[in-house]
């Protein structure tokens, strides 16, 4: 029995040995969606370690800018006041991972027109005076925060603000952040990947059928899951680049989704390839082996005909010499 690989080999195979697909796609689709499931584990761990670094800047230059630029903040009876010189208050800064906040307590407030502006960017927060709104690429839809639910105490002054993300409070922030983005991406992610695999499943399960090789569905399924390392591990480098380079790459998700087409294709054809190269040796040995089995016979015939030519050369001996002696008293 083959022993199973471990993961990073299978990562490892996955993105550099074709010639390997074969031994995923003959492997149980339980196993396959394991691997995909731990590479996706390891894959959110990194993003959101690395979403909760640029969240603790986010929070440090939050606390800065309430200490220089806000005189006085507090939240009571679920209600936000904030006392600036200037309102609405606007924080924007493309490097952020929050690359725009507005602040705005007024009792009129247009938050329709603050979303579309906020909606420009990748994230965005919108500080009103009952509720926080949070917008987000990553979000199907925007999602509203009631401060009466999320904080159960009133909250007196600025410096109470600064108390809250400072210090063990903070590091419990961190953490509480690092959990829920954890949970969510991985939520998205793995649905999504299982997803593709489907779908590239049926495209290998098309294309085998072109190339004229029958795989079953469960096949061109596991080879579909492996074929998303590549592109997941691109997708994993190009987002820890762009969180902290703000650098993007154009129509990128259509280079992540024709990596993997590719993967799937090439897959397939190497799998047939060696279908082929293994008919063609036992085509070869069925001849080594018919060539044995005659020159076998022949061995054996040959003592047999060598036999039969002894013998028959003794016989025309013994009729030779019978026909040269007379019989006595022939003469008579």
């Amino acid at each position: 029995m083959e022993k199973k690989s471990g993961f990073f080999k299978n990562v490892w195979t996955s993105i550099r040995d074709f010639e390997k697909y074969e031994r995923f796609a003959a492997d149980t689709v339980l196993h396959a969606i394991k691997y995909i499931l731990l590479l996706t584990l390891i894959f959110t761990a990194i993003v959101a370690l690395a979403y909760t670094y640029k969240f603790y800047t986010v929070l440090d230059s939050t606390r800065n800018y309430i200490s220089e630029n806000i005189k006085d903040i507090k939240i009571e009876d679920g209600k936000l006041t904030v006392a600036a010189e200037e309102t609405p208050i606007v924080i924007e800064n493309e490097d952020e991972l929050v690359p725009i906040i507005i602040i705005d307590t007024s009792d009129n407030v247009n938050a329709e027109e603050y979303m579309e502006k906020i909606n420009l960017y990748n994230m965005g927060i919108l500080l009103l005076k009952d509720k926080a709104i949070v917008s987000s690429e990553f979000l199907l839809e925007d999602e509203e925060f009631s401060y009466s639910k999320v904080f159960s105490e009133n909250i007196e002054n600025k410096e109470e603000i600064i108390g809250l993300i400072s210090g063990n409070n903070a590091l419990e922030i961190y953490a509480l952040f690092f959990v829920t983005i954890l949970i969510y991406l991985f939520v998205i992610y793995f649905t999504s990947n299982l997803i593709d695999g489907l779908i590239l499943g049926v495209l290998g399960y098309l294309f085998a059928r072109i190339v004229k090789l029958r795989l079953v569905y469960k096949a061109t399924y596991n080879i579909g899951l492996h074929a998303l390392t590549l592109p997941i591990v691109l997708n994993l480098i190009y987002i820890l680049v762009n969180t902290f380079t703000s650098f993007t790459i154009s129509h990128f998700q259509w280079m992540y989704t024709t990596i993997s087409y590719i993967y799937v294709a090439v897959a397939i054809l190497m799998i047939k390839t060696e279908i082929i190269n293994q008919r063609i040796q036992l085509i070869r040995l069925q001849k080594i082996q018919e060539k044995a089995a005659k020159e076998e016979q022949i061995d054996i015939e040959k003592p047999k005909e060598k036999e039969k030519e002894d013998k028959n050369e003794e016989e025309k001996e013994k009729k030779e010499k019978g026909e040269g002696e007379q019989p006595e008293g022939s003469n008579a």
